[in-house]
């Protein structure tokens, strides 16, 4: 008896461990086995149709479960993608490595988060228009309140590449137009700002730092931040090219080199990422993919840094957060001419996946489908209910980032792309229209926060923005000072001044006004050159003179204005300097109305009651036009 039941124990003891072993499951509760063929069939979709090539990879407790190629990495040589060689640019995913630097001497002492940046720069550096401090922090968080910069931004040509010390001088920083740590705005300059502190207190170049300390260190053998990646002869290799939908087909795009290289000049592999996430799941900071010396700096940069509303996702240390379901995850997408990336993770459940497109905007549903495969599909049903303040946050938005100081803050007019439109709905809750021109429901489940009703999705969700909550910020008066979904970019009322439908009545008006006053002015002319034939033609008045000469110009600043963005559209990361120009001809107008203005009331007895109405109307309306001019930095 005792002999059996020992060879029971001993049978028991070496039966295989996974009979017993809790099987092994993603987030989502999908088996781990499961994960290829499930990938295989969302790729299915997709590739060939919407993307050329994707190499994904994704990683669970210190193992990489999926490192997969599919599709093309060079469509006319029929190349398809590797995982491990086929190199794509990381766009602003770049960023994190950024972060992680900046962390890395935050844990040496090196760098404060809270501390005056202006402490890491030379003297007179930074030129800010708020007294309060900027830090390192809001930097992080995209709060600095810098506007947009596209000049310089990259260039198509090598010869062209500007470093990174030339980029950051003082006549190229982009104006402070935002209190700090009032509005996020995303920014591609504080990021380069960060990178040029971490130069400076390490003592060694940029890219220098990030290969020694960051790609090196994680064994990331096909990574670099050498903004001419061309100089990297594995790089020109097996870099996959960059492609742009067009129709039903795929068109190259041109080879780019970024100027603000800490901001998105990594050139990186699917296979190295996942090393990367790796260093970022490393929960203990042991053994061999290990970024900090301190576990506990790799759960500060995890952790909530900023966020607009305590119910909404909001930054942490750079990463974005996403709340999918029950879980939290911080990520970060990036987007260049021809590629399209994303990294993200869910620090508690040891997950994280990456994947890397060669194609611009990727606006597919392949990252829902994924994230609702691996994660979880978050289902959630909305009762719709009314509220007070549907009434109180109705109006106009406009995305916070964006230029302010030059001519191109009228880009969000012409383009009209840049507004959402939020009314009250009818059942209750409140209808937003997206710049695309969708419509939503959302309601509201607490005060000031809004959710969507239903489960269908924006294009700026498939891009990447979550858009399923939203809330609002109002200021002391009770008025809305800015509308969020937690990341990227606020965005804030559009005063009347600014809006779309008024600029075009005005534009309009003028327009029309000009056209129909020159043509009256050609055709009086014609009529008086016939008369004066027969010897009837009557002296003309100097005031009807002087209105005509006002009219003509205002069409030609208008013709102005059209050459000044048919320039500009081509290549909006060129320098502004020879668009000047442009400026200074517009200056004609604004002369042109002051003493044209001026003889046109001198000599107004001279004409009837009619005439003198017709000239003070066009006075009136050239008054607007200049307005309509210096308001939107046409003159400056």
């Amino acid at each position: 008896m005792r002999k059996l039941l020992f060879i029971m124990v001993i049978g028991f003891l070496l039966m295989p461990t996974n009979t017993f072993a809790k099987e092994k499951v993603l987030p989502s509760g999908m088996p781990v086995e499961d994960v290829e063929q499930t990938v295989d069939a969302i790729m299915e979709k997709y590739i060939g149709k919407d993307i050329p090539g994707v190499a994904i990879a994704i990683v669970q407790d210190g193992e990489v479960i999926l490192l997969k190629g599919y599709g093309q990495s060079d469509i006319e040589k029929n190349i398809p993608v590797d995982p491990a060689k086929t190199i794509f640019e990381a766009a602003s995913v770049s960023k994190v490595y950024t972060w992680s630097a900046v962390m890395q001497l935050v844990e040496q002492g090196k760098i404060d988060l809270d501390a005056d940046i202006r402490e890491y720069l030379p003297n007179d550096f930074l030129k800010l228009d708020f007294d309060e401090k900027v830090t390192m922090l809001h930097l992080m968080n995209h709060t600095a309140g810098f506007e947009e910069k596209t000049e310089y931004l990259f260039t198509y040509d090598p010869k062209d590449i500007i470093s990174l010390d030339d980029y950051m001088m003082n006549e190229k920083q982009p104006k402070q137009v935002h209190k700090p740590g009032a509005i996020t705005s995303y920014s591609n300059y504080s990021t380069a700002l960060a990178g040029y502190i971490v130069q400076r207190v390490s003592g060694q170049p940029f890219e220098e730092y990030m290969q020694d300390q960051v790609l090196g260190k994680l064994q990331m053998d096909n990574s670099s931040f050498k903004q001419n990646w061309e100089q990297m002869k594995t790089t020109i290799a097996s870099k996959g090219f960059g492609y742009e939908k067009n129709g039903d087909h795929f068109e190259t795009a041109p080879n780019i080199y970024v100027s603000e290289s800490p901001a998105g000049s990594l050139n990186t592999t699917a296979s190295d990422m996942a090393k990367f996430m790796l260093a970022h799941l490393n929960q203990q900071q042991t053994g061999e993919f290990q970024l900090f010396q301190d576990n506990e700096t790799l759960r500060t940069i995890h952790d909530q840094s900023y966020s607009p509303n305590p119910q909404m996702p909001g930054n942490a240390h750079g990463f974005w957060e996403r709340l999918n379901g029950e879980y939290r995850m911080i990520e970060h997408g990036g987007n260049l001419l021809g590629y399209t990336a994303l990294l993200s993770l869910l620090p508690e459940q040891n997950f994280g996946l990456a994947f890397l497109t060669n194609v611009a905007n990727e606006s597919s549903n392949l990252r829902i489908d994924l994230y609702n495969a691996l994660v979880g599909d978050e289902k959630k049903t909305i009762s719709v209910t009314r509220s007070e303040h549907d009434q109180m946050v109705q109006g106009t938005y406009r995305v916070a980032r964006g230029v302010y100081s030059n001519f191109l803050s009228f880009v969000p007019v012409l383009g009209n792309d840049s507004d959402f439109k939020i009314k009250k709905h009818e059942k209750g809750g409140i209808n937003v229209q997206t710049p695309f021109k969708e419509e939503f429901h959302y309601v509201e489940t607490a005060p000031f926060f809004y959710e969507r009703v239903g489960d269908d999705l924006s294009l700026m969700d498939k891009l990447g923005l979550d858009m399923s909550r939203m809330a609002f910020v109002m200021d002391d008066k009770q008025n809305v000072s800015k509308m969020s979904f937690g990341v990227i970019s606020d965005n804030i009322p559009v005063k009347i001044m600014d809006r779309v439908s008024t600029n075009m009545v005005l534009l309009s008006i003028c327009l029309v006004t000009f056209i129909l006053y020159t043509l009256f002015f050609v055709i009086r002319l014609i009529r008086r050159l016939f008369k004066s034939k027969n010897g009837k033609a009557s002296p003309s008045s100097t005031s009807y003179r002087f209105t005509a000469i006002l009219a003509g110009i205002g069409i030609l600043v208008f013709v102005n204005l059209v050459i000044l963005f048919s320039r500009f559209i081509p290549d909006p990361v060129q320098s502004l300097a020879p668009l000047k120009i442009h400026i200074g001809i517009n200056w004609l107008f604004p002369i042109a109305t002051l003493v044209c203005g001026y003889f046109i009331l001198k000599n107004l007895k001279q004409t009837s009651l009619a005439g003198r109405i017709f000239q003070i109307l066009l006075i009136l309306v050239s008054i607007l036009f200049c307005i309509f001019l210096y308001h939107f930095h046409f003159l400056y």
